[in-house]
């Protein structure tokens, strides 16, 4: 990989880097409204529940919001995928910045005939 090659390709990776950014943001955000949508629909089933027991009380408040449940799992799960993504893309950046440090020691060398 020469030198352009290196310099386009950071540029690709810095672009993904905030692309992955934004995308983060934007399901931290998704996170945040389903937890909160979850806790409201389970705070309402609690009152709304019949009467019983306590454990047939959280069998029924569960069922019956199961799928807010389920909304905030698969949103957190997606943000939890984005944020690996994010570090990735970090590494990748991180590896390019070596072999440029690399490219650079080698130039040195070759002008100089010493290692920097």
């Amino acid at each position: 990989m020469n030198l352009s090659e290196m310099a386009d390709e950071f540029a690709r990776l810095s672009r993904n880097l905030d692309k992955g950014i934004a995308q983060l943001t934007q399901l931290a955000h998704e996170v945040a409204q389903a937890e909160a949508d979850y806790r409201r629909a389970k705070s309402r089933a609690f009152v709304e529940a019949p009467k019983g027991t306590v454990p047939e009380r959280e069998a029924w408040v569960n069922a019956e919001t199961a799928d807010l449940r389920q909304a905030r799992d698969l949103a957190d799960g997606l943000r939890q995928a984005a944020l690996e993504a994010v570090r990735s893309r970090r590494t990748q950046i991180s590896a390019l910045q070596t072999l440029l440090n690399a490219h650079e020691a080698e130039a040195d060398f070759s002008r100089t005939g010493r290692a920097a």
